[in-house]
């Protein structure tokens, strides 16, 4: 049974990139909808990041407009850092304050890692991990000075998994993982919480790639996957992890999350305890390769300091 919730963002400034189609729109309604004044980020490019359609963020601050909930619009490019810096000034000035920042936008295409070019390798990288930088980067000090705040990034299981044809935006994903795992640990002591969410949704990105086309109605999604008719869920499932991540009652910090049709879970990763042996040489790791492959017992490290401390208990242990 589904509880009513007490997260509410009253008086409180969310910025949403990408927000003003699929999961990005998803999370500006929502916020919204819990009393956030939500600033709808969207330059309107195609899912391949060509083209300009400055129309989609207007068109999802209308509809918070008319649902009676707070909103503006900005339509800088988070891939440029005056774009980032214009974006957080926008808030503060609409609201005067920023307390969330939640990135979503990014741009996907497809194809074999033997076709990719310089080009599509850069354009990636510039959108889907230097968009995430820059706007962390912009409303860093606003939040340090503020004492605090939350920032959501989206990862992607076809980074953290591994996804055929996708090798540029997995690679890109994962480095956002990597970033908000550090963000975790530097923005701590200011009162900054960061984690990522890793969504999977049919939306407009996927759309060709999954179905040909249009993204399908989708209105029995349930029996949709059970048939087998669409793989995953609609985008309207992500954003309650996202809202519960930003929320200021939320202890999760440097957490990456898989979200998808219903089921949330966190993304351990994880070393095994694998084989010990200072003097080894490679025909050990040959012998032992069953030790160095097995995860039973893992550490689930949330610094790289971790490991460094489990390795030093197996010195203690072997001299001991």
């Amino acid at each position: 049974m589904t509880q009513q919730s007490s997260l509410r963002f009253d008086g409180e400034t969310v910025i949403i990139t990408g927000a003003g189609r699929g999961i990005g729109r998803e999370h500006a309604l929502l916020f919204a909808a819990r009393g956030a004044n939500v600033v709808v980020n969207d330059v309107g490019v195609t899912s391949s990041g060509e083209g300009e359609d400055l129309s989609v963020a207007s068109l999802v601050v209308d509809e918070i407009l008319a649902a009676g909930g707070s909103a503006v619009t900005d339509r800088h490019s988070v891939a440029e850092t005056e774009g980032a810096e214009a974006l957080v000034q926008t808030a503060l000035d609409a609201f005067g304050r920023v307390d969330v920042l939640v990135n979503n936008a990014g741009i996907i295409t497809f194809g074999l890692f033997a076709d990719l070019d310089d080009r599509a390798w850069d354009q990636m990288m510039a959108v889907t991990l230097g968009g995430t930088y820059r706007t962390c980067r912009a409303v860093w000090p606003h939040f340090v000075a503020a004492g605090g705040g939350r920032i959501v990034n989206t990862t992607s299981n076809a980074g953290l998994s591994g996804c055929e044809q996708l090798s540029h935006y997995g690679a890109a994903k994962s480095a956002v993982a990597g970033l908000t795992k550090t963000l975790a640990i530097e923005g701590r002591p200011h009162g900054i919480r960061a984690n990522a969410i890793a969504p999977m949704a049919v939306t407009r990105m996927n759309s060709d790639h999954f179905f040909g086309g249009a993204v399908p109605a989708n209105r029995e999604w349930q029996a949709d996957i059970v048939s087998g008719a669409v793989p995953i869920g609609p985008a309207s499932l992500v954003p309650p992890t996202a809202v519960w991540l930003a929320h200021r009652a939320t202890e999760a910090n440097g957490g990456i999350y898989s979200t998808s049709s219903g089921k949330v879970a966190r993304v351990g990763i994880v070393i095994g305890e694998g084989y010990f042996n200072p003097d080894h040489t490679p025909e050990d790791l040959v012998a032992a390769a069953h030790e160095v492959e097995e995860l039973r017992d893992y550490l689930d490290p949330t610094t790289n300091a971790d490991e460094i401390a489990s390795i030093a208990t197996l010195f203690k242990e072997a001299q001991g």
